[in-house]
Order: structure tokens, then C-alpha cells, then sequence
């Protein structure tokens, strides 16, 4: 027994019935009351791990790293938010009851939870740069698009990793810096090293620091690489490190972005609120024009949102959303706004996966 929990074998056997499709009525409801008692948690947690073992008994060193630097309990509640995502439409068409929903929500949760964990490892890739004893060997960590990680890097510097990003760091730093590189958003939280300098190369923008909070966005398709700074200061500079010129030097509260085509920087002073809340599962819109708010949602959610004429990308939106899913966040731009919108059901591909969602926004007449 652990705590108040059931047994772990009858969590066991309950699962693989649930797998194998023969769960009886009221193994069914014995399975809402497992998921319901937090005194389970534990033991849940350990069927999970069980799951992703009989899968790849081979990587269980791995596993146990893994555990080390993504924190179970924040991947499982990322997880539930993506579940209740996918699944809203299917309990609104098929009008399942309110329990239900939930227990499909958490079993789901659960069941996949191994295979999140997996992906995880299996995006995590090695390479080597410099030959003989100058050897380097870099990690490379990636997030699916819709999901977000955070870990440590080798100095105990923590890195948020946005939905869709690649983040390469060496496994262990250099002499005299720490150097990483960003494809994508991150938000990083160095420690202070004043005789290692933190160096973040993202796209045509080279960061400087020695123990900081600040958020950068550097996006592939995107026209601009930002750089949103919360506590310390941040320098941009030009040229290698080793030669290095100082472009500008950021303050607390400042944005600095970079127009990637003309090498245009530019500095100013924002509400870092709304650049930051990502890292905590909050979005945040504050008079932002209608383009933009499409870009984030088609991020944090997976999904096409594409608006259908041009005028609607001058609307402009201020909100705040922190547990709403994709369809309640519709349903309150539509309400804001005189807009309409049209979901299109997933196209199986030649590979046997589907498309993401797509979702039209028009005009409302």
C-alpha cells in the first residue's frame, strides 16, 4: 500500500484491462476512483515508468536521467492541457457525460505519459564538433510542437524551451565561456558565473551575459529575432566572442529586436508580463493586432489557424488565457469581435499521420 492508494498490482491489472478493451463496468468506475484519490499518485506514476520500460527495457539508465531533469508532475499537467485540447470536440459530438470526459482525460494522460517521456529522449541527440583533444560534444534538445520542457544545463542554468524550439548546448562548457545555441523561443535563467560569460547564439543575434533572466524569440519563420530582458543586463555584440564588439547593452524592461533582413536593431521599453507568462502556461495578448495573436495560438495549440482575409489581420486583441482550451478561446474572439470561424477535419497523409487541424477565420457580415 502506499499511502491511502490501492495496491500497485491492482492498478496493474486494472491498466492492462483498460488496454485490452475489457474493463467491465465497474473496473471502469474503480479506475475513475483510482485517478480521483491523489493518494494514487505514486503509484500511477510507477505504472507509467513500468510502461515506457516494457517498451524499452534496454534504456532504463536513460529513463532515470530523464526523470532527473524534467519534472513529472509538470509534464503530466502540460499533458492534461493537451488532452482536453484534442478531445473537447469528441465530448461535444458525442455528448459524453462531464466523469467520463475526465476519467478519459486522466487515463489518456497516463497511458501516453511513457511515450511523451520517450519522446523526449529520443529528441535529445548527440554530436561532436573539433577534432582530437579539442573535442566537443554537443546535446541538442527539441520540443513537438504544442509541448514545452525545462531542464538544467551542466553550470545549473534553467532553460524553459517553448513549443517547437531547438536548444544545443556542450556537454560540458569551455575554458573560458559557456556557449549555447537557440532555434526557436527559450526562456533562460543563468547563473552567475562572472569569469565564464553566458553566450547565446540565436539566428543573426549574439548574447552576451554572466547570470540573468531573459526571454528569447528566434523563430525560423519570423522576420525578427527578439530579446526581452526580466533582472540583470544583456549585451549584443557583433564578430566572434574572442573579437567581439559591443552593439548595445540591454537594462531590465527592455525589448530589443532585430528586423533579420536589414540588420535593423531596435530598443525599447515594454510590460514584460506579456513575453513572459509563456513559461508558467499562460498567454497573454495586449493590443496585439489579430496576425499575431494567430501566430501564438498555431504554437501553444498545434494547430492552422488562417485568416481568411487581409483586414482581419488589423484587428487588434487584448486578453488573458490560462486554462481555456483552443475552442472556448474561439468562441470568446468571436464573441469580442465580428468574426466567424470554420473547423476542418485532420487529412490522413501518405504516411499514415494527419495534418494539423485547420481553422479558417472569417468576417462576420
Amino acid at each position: 500500500m502506499l499511502g491511502f492508494g490501492i495496491e500497485d498490482t491492482r492498478i496493474s491489472f486494472l491498466f492492462k484491462k483498460y488496454l485490452n478493451g475489457t474493463c467491465s463496468k465497474n473496473e471502469a468506475q474503480e479506475i475513475v476512483g483510482i485517478f480521483e484519490d491523489s493518494g494514487n499518485d505514486i503509484s500511477l506514476m510507477n505504472e507509467a515508468r513500468n510502461q515506457w520500460l516494457t517498451i524499452n527495457p534496454e534504456n532504463k539508465e536513460d529513463l532515470n536521467t530523464i526523470e532527473n531533469h524534467f519534472i513529472m508532475d509538470r509534464i503530466l499537467d502540460r499533458l492534461h492541457h493537451r488532452i482536453r485540447l484534442n478531445e473537447e470536440e469528441s465530448l461535444l459530438k458525442h455528448s459524453m457525460n462531464k466523469k467520463f470526459f475526465t476519467l478519459f482525460s486522466k487515463v489518456a494522460a497516463i497511458l501516453i505519459l511513457p511515450l511523451l517521456v520517450y519522446s523526449i529522449y529520443v529528441t535529445s541527440q548527440k554530436s561532436k564538433t573539433g577534432t582530437g583533444s579539442n573535442q566537443v560534444e554537443w546535446q541538442t534538445i527539441k520540443t513537438l510542437a504544442g509541448m514545452q520542457n525545462d531542464f538544467l544545463l551542466p553550470d545549473g542554468s534553467h532553460i524553459w524551451l517553448n513549443s517547437g524550439s531547438v536548444f544545443k548546448y556542450p556537454n560540458s562548457f569551455a575554458k573560458n565561456n559557456r556557449q549555447v545555441e537557440l532555434l526557436g523561443e527559450a526562456f533562460f535563467d543563468i547563473k552567475v558565473d562572472t569569469s565564464h560569460p553566458f553566450l547565446v547564439k540565436a539566428g543573426k543575434m549574439n548574447i552576451e551575459v554572466k547570470g540573468t533572466r531573459f526571454n528569447v524569440i528566434n523563430y525560423p519563420d519570423e522576420a525578427v529575432t527578439e530579446l526581452i530582458l526580466e533582472s540583470g543586463s544583456v549585451r549584443l555584440f557583433s564578430g566572434n566572442f574572442e573579437d567581439r564588439k559591443t552593439i548595445v547593452t540591454i537594462n531590465p524592461g527592455e525589448r530589443a529586436v532585430l528586423e533579420n533582413k536589414k540588420n535593423y536593431l531596435s530598443v525599447c521599453k515594454v510590460d514584460i508580463e506579456k513575453y513572459l507568462a509563456w513559461k508558467e502556461g499562460i498567454l497573454i495578448f495586449r493590443d496585439d493586432q489579430m496576425e499575431e495573436v494567430v501566430k501564438k495560438l498555431n504554437r501553444w495549440f498545434n494547430v492552422e489557424i488562417i485568416l481568411q482575409s487581409s483586414e482581419l489581420k488589423d484587428y487588434v486583441y487584448t486578453a488573458t488565457y490560462k486554462d481555456e482550451t483552443l475552442y472556448q478561446i474561439l468562441g470568446l474572439l468571436k464573441a469580442s469581435a465580428p468574426i466567424d470561424y470554420k473547423i476542418f477535419e485532420r487529412i490522413k497523409l501518405n504516411d499514415n499521420s494527419y495534418s494539423k487541424r485547420k481553422i479558417v477565420i472569417t468576417k462576420r457580415n
